[in-house]
């Protein structure tokens, strides 16, 4: 494959604290046909502006948690570029709404899920960032340790795991129905969970505490920690002694908003785990998962819930699912997802989700430079 080393093209890498993670995506396409000059990199936005460049690019991070200011330095950047690339990994109400503000021409937003109501003019494309780094630790650092620390699926105590973590509304309905319904001794299920508190000292978090280094204080799953030396979220770590004592995993997701699907570590983990999922989140949510290449389980279980545009009417029936599951017979069950299971674990691991990312990122580069 040629390589083409671009010239007289200028970018400007939006934030500080960003330039890296936005900087990061422009040097990896130094594998992927391209390399670009690194004097060509610009952080300040006057110097870009009086650059005369042939041929401008912008890029951006979407803050999170939320800050505005980068809506105004976009618009500002905007009418002296060619394209600009948004790169969003954390997919909120908030930063969908900031992106909304941006839906113009010449416009790509790479965006960790799915927007289920589109953009007129700017393009919206997916770039896995969650699924990529939870997976790689589990495909590069430890492949064999899930294999070998992972028990049976047979004669388990307890049927789901339901680690519900902060409180959300969608949350609300799995731990009221499993009250409700007589089930909280058949499930490991956790909630409940203030900010403020450091999570080792939580009664209400369990985490698996071999080879983990703590080395920052644990108030949020997102704090990093090293796990067999290598650092990681804590939240990206799967949580095997509870897989060891469950069948299933209920995965409340972040979000649950019908408008857009965003896709965490939670999915992830109960995917490389070879375990059936019921997942609470927006319409859509597993439709979008399969059109990645992983199956589901309708058909075992029915998913006819992630259909349903009623937020009400669709937890409902996705909470039945977690009784009528416990009411079967497990060998049956375990037989009929198997190769589900195991379907959706080898797509995990083989998916080159940053290269698909880099792969798009790159046409429309070549695209641009070669109408300039």
């Amino acid at each position: 494959m040629s390589v083409i080393r671009v010239t007289n093209a200028g970018v400007y890498h939006d934030l500080s604290n960003e330039w890296l993670a936005n900087q990061f995506h422009f040097n990896q396409l130094s594998t992927h046909s391209y390399i670009f000059d690194q004097a060509d990199y610009y952080s300040d936005i006057d110097q870009f502006v009086q650059s005369t460049h042939e041929l401008k690019f912008a890029t951006y991070h979407v803050p999170f948690p939320e800050a505005s200011s980068w809506v105004n330095r976009f618009l500002a950047v905007y009418p002296h570029v060619d394209h600009s690339f948004i790169f969003c990994s954390e997919l909120h109400q908030i930063t969908l709404d900031q992106m909304r503000q941006l839906d113009l021409d010449r416009v790509t937003i790479f965006a960790c899920g799915f927007v289920n109501v589109p953009f007129v003019r700017a393009k919206v494309l997916q770039w896995m960032d969650w699924i990529d780094t939870t997976g790689y630790f589990y495909r590069s650092v430890q492949p064999s340790l899930l294999d070998t620390a992972l028990v049976p699926q047979v004669n388990k105590p307890k049927y789901f795991d339901i680690l519900l973590g902060c409180r959300r509304t969608h949350r609300d309905h799995v731990f009221n129905y499993v009250h409700r319904n007589g089930l909280a001794d058949q499930v490991i299920m956790t909630y409940h969970r203030y900010w403020n508190q450091d999570l080792r000292e939580s009664a209400n978090y369990i985490m698996e505490r071999d080879n983990v280094e703590f080395i920052e204080p644990l108030h949020h799953t997102i704090h990093q920690v090293k796990y067999y030396g290598h650092q990681i979220t804590m939240s990206q770590i799967v949580p095997l002694t509870i897989y060891n004592q469950t069948y299933y995993s209920l995965v409340a997701e972040t979000n649950a908003v019908n408008e857009f699907n965003f896709y965490t570590e939670k999915i992830v983990k109960p995917i490389l785990s070879e375990r059936l999922f019921i997942v609470f989140s927006g319409q859509h949510y597993l439709r979008n998962l399969r059109s990645l290449g992983f199956r589901t389980f309708d058909g075992i279980l029915d998913e006819t819930y992630d259909t349903i545009e009623d937020y009400d009417l669709r937890f409902k029936l996705a909470c039945e699912q977690i009784k009528y599951l416990c009411d079967q017979n497990q060998e049956t069950v375990l037989e009929q997802i198997r190769p589900i299971t195991e379907h959706n674990k080898s797509v995990m691991l083989t998916t080159d989700w940053y290269g698909n990312f880099a792969k798009r990122f790159q046409e429309f580069l070549l695209v641009r430079k070669e109408r300039s």
